[in-house]
Formats: C-alpha cells, structure tokens, sequence
C-alpha cells in the first residue's frame, strides 16, 4: 500500500513538471560544468518526462544565460533555472541576487556539493526557491524542481489558497485556510506566517505578532517570522524590538548588506555611534566582495559584446579582469585567458595571443584547450611547426580531444595538413565526414591527401 502510495506521489511530481510546460509556458535551463550532472538533468526532462529538447537548456557561463532568455524565443517563456553555487571557483551569489531583482518571478535551484549554511540561508532569502546537494538521483531531481514549482499535497494546495485571498485582500478567508492547515499540520510555519499576514492585513498587530511569534517558535531557523516581525516593529515605530529581530536574523544570516546598515542606523538613533560603525564597517566588507564579483560579471558581459566587432575593446575588459586579480590568478581564470586570446587574435595579433596563453599555461600546465588554442594562434600565423607542436600536447593530454565536434575535428586535419602530417590529416578528415557527411572543405581537402 505504502509502495502504491509512493507511486502515486511521484506522478504527481512529474505531473506537476509536465503542467509547468504545458499550461505555463515553462522551460528549464542550467549552468553547470558538472557533465555528469547535465546528462542526468537532460534524460530526467528528455527522456523520461519527454519535454522537448528545445525547452530543455545547458550553459557554461552566467552571461551566456542572460543573452538566452533574452531572444525572442524566451520571450514569453516562465523559467526554472538550476544553477551551481560555485562555478569556475566563482561563488554565483551576486549574480542570482542580480537576477532575482531583474526576474522576480522566475524559479532558481541552487546546485551545491557542500553545503555553508550562511550562503545557503543568504540565498534563501534572495528569492532561491531550493537546493540541490550533488551527486542527485533522478527521482530525488523530479521531486525537488516539483517542489519548487509548486507545493505538493493537500497542505501545499491549500497554502496556495491562502496565498491568492491574501493577494486579494481576503484577510478573513486566509485566516479560516489558515487555521484549517494548522488542524492538519499543527505548528506548520507557513500557515502561522499566513495567518499573520493576514491578521496584519486587517491591522490586528497583536494577532499578527502572536502568530509570527509561534512561527519562529516552531522553526528557529527559518527567517520568515523574523522579518516578518522586524518589518511589524519598523511599522510600528519599535526600534528596540526591530533591532531584537534583526539582531537575530543577523545571527542566521551574516552576510546580509542591507540589514547591517539597517542595524547601523538604529544603533546611531540609539545614540550608539560607535556600535554603529562596526555594523558600516561590516556592510562595506561584504558589499566589497559582492561588488568586486558584479563587476567582474560586467566586464566580462560588455568583452562578449564587443569580442566581434571590436576585438580591441574586448581586449580591454578581459585584460581589465586579469589585472584586477593583482596577479592572485586561480584555474577560474583560465576562461578569460582563453577569451582574450580571441580577441588578439580577432585583431591579427596570434603572437600576443600566444604570450597570454602561455601566461595561462602557468597557471595549468595540463589545459589541452589552452595548448589548442595556441595551435590555432600559430596556425594564423603561419607557423605550422609550432602548431603541430601544440597539437600533439593537445591529443597527449586528451587523446580523443574534438572527438564529437566536426569542427575541432576539421580545424585538427587542417594544422596536420599544414604541418606535413598527411596520415593524421585524414584520420581527422575521416572523423569529420563521419560527425558532418555533409562536409565540403573536409571531403575536397580528404581527395588530395
């Protein structure tokens, strides 16, 4: 019966998925490096919940997702974005903060392989709908992006429910859904939040810090009631108990900008100048990390930009990145190398673009897509030796490099044709034919090997 039940439970979750494409126009997208991750996330949504490939989204970078979501295609389309905590060695927190105030709305599933409860909590409160800690069966995938689309079960329901009256001013019926919950689920939270939203709706401000109160009471980590009763004293002119309240929330949640300031400035009403400081003080610091990591994003975003039609401009802003780092360079910074030898290169410049990927190269010697694009570099240049040099630290490190692609694999037969290697110009010739039969330049250059 148990085993029935569970079955049922799940086509639920997978109906709910199913529903969010089809009744509201969803597709899912996810940034990640993690390839084992992405082939699990591809066959869940594909293969077993058949959604159409071209809902069903898998990007390297952030500024790669911005630019999706922003054509036509997307336009109209309700999004759920999964997304690494940590990406390139890059915490993600500035950006889904940035895009939790750009697209309210839409769902974001944090993808995490250690959990530091300060960023988790931090990110709960900018708007993260659910984490996901890696590695994740498929079926625990399904349950969690159900879950994050909407509430499952009765209680779930009945939240939503109550959501809408208070959306509507319906401060009564909320309160009689609300106490109808509890009576299923006593205790619960978010029904006790519910209750009080709707008992301040209605201006009953005892009632309403009552059901806060009992809120925080039952979950002692979970930061709803506390900003809930931070705001209710703030209303009301309390300063003392708003600082209570903020006081705690700070102790769950340190990384918050804002609420150290808004702490800083109760303290200088207080009279406290020198408590208030030390809260500035705190707020700068951590506003400092956040800012140097948006900056960085904005750099990078306008490089992209330009990176065709004015190399030389995204020469600028990739080199800006690297300065910026105060020669304290990490592997993450390997892909702004890369980047901006493109960039040379796009100006005619292969020589200086070889020097910056020989800087990256210190910095991870064993990188066959740093010793490929050297190649490349060499190539433009007419320096087929040492391209073929280059190509062969490329296939040393990672022998079927360019393996599904019919364009490394065409650009490799080129640098051996070029480079006097005749036999490994076909194989890659060959291999080319077999990905693209289609391919002209491949079979023209195959006929005279």
């Amino acid at each position: 019966m148990a085993t029935e039940q569970n079955r049922a439970r799940f086509r639920q979750y997978e109906k709910t998925i199913v529903d969010f494409v089809a009744k509201e126009n969803g597709c899912f997208f996810a940034i990640s490096h993690d390839q084992v991750f992405l082939k699990m996330y591809r066959q869940t949504l594909n293969k077993e919940l058949v959604i159409g490939t071209d809902r069903i989204r898998a990007l390297p970078e952030e500024h790669k997702f911005i630019s999706e979501i922003k054509t036509p295609y997307f336009k109209d389309k309700k999004i759920l974005l999964l997304i690494e905590r940590v990406l390139d060695n890059r915490n993600t927190l500035s950006f889904v903060r940035t895009l939790k105030a750009m697209y309210e709305d839409m769902y974001i599933v944090v993808l995490t392989s250690e959990v530091e409860r300060q960023v988790l909590i931090l990110l709960h409160e900018i708007g993260v709908g659910n984490f996901i800690t890696k590695p994740v069966s498929m079926d625990t995938l399904i349950e969690k992006i159900a879950f994050t689309i909407k509430p499952q079960g009765k209680i779930g329901q009945f939240i939503d429910t109550a959501k809408g009256y208070l959306a509507k001013g319906m401060y009564d019926e909320a309160v009689a859904l609300s106490d109808k919950i509890l009576k299923l689920k006593p205790g619960s939270a978010a029904a006790l939040m519910l209750r009080g939203d709707a008992h301040k709706g209605k201006g009953e401000v005892a009632a309403a810090e009552r059901s806060y109160a009992e809120a925080h009471k039952g979950a002692a980590l979970y930061l709803e009631p506390l900003k809930k009763l931070a705001d209710l004293y703030k209303d009301e002119g309390d300063l003392e108990k708003q600082l209570i309240y903020l006081q705690k929330l700070d102790r769950l949640s340190p990384l918050n900008v804002e609420r150290k300031i808004s702490m800083g400035e109760i303290h200088l009403e207080f009279g406290n100048a020198e408590a208030a400081e030390e809260f500035f003080e705190q707020a700068v610091a951590n506003a400092k990390k956040e800012a140097q990591a948006m900056i960085e994003e904005v750099k990078r975003s306008i490089a992209e930009k330009c990176l065709d039609k004015a190399p030389a401009t995204a020469e600028r802003f990739f080199r800006s990145i690297i300065d910026a780092k105060g020669g304290q360079l990490r592997k993450s910074d390997i892909e702004t190398f890369n980047r901006l030898g493109i960039a040379l290169r796009r100006q005619g410049r292969w020589q200086d673009a070889v020097s910056e990927y020989g800087q990256a190269l210190k910095i991870s010697p064993d990188d066959e897509n740093l010793y490929f694009n050297t190649a490349v570099a060499y190539t433009e240049g007419g320096r087929h030796t040492e391209a073929m040099r280059a190509l062969e630290r490329v296939l040393k490190l990672a022998p079927d490099f360019g393996a599904d692609s019919p364009t490394l694999s065409f650009n490799m037969g080129v640098m051996c044709a070029n480079g006097r290697n005749p036999q490994d110009a076909a194989r890659f010739m060959r291999r080319t034919l077999e990905l693209d039969p289609g391919h002209e330049g491949a079979r023209k250059l195959l006929a005279t090997l």
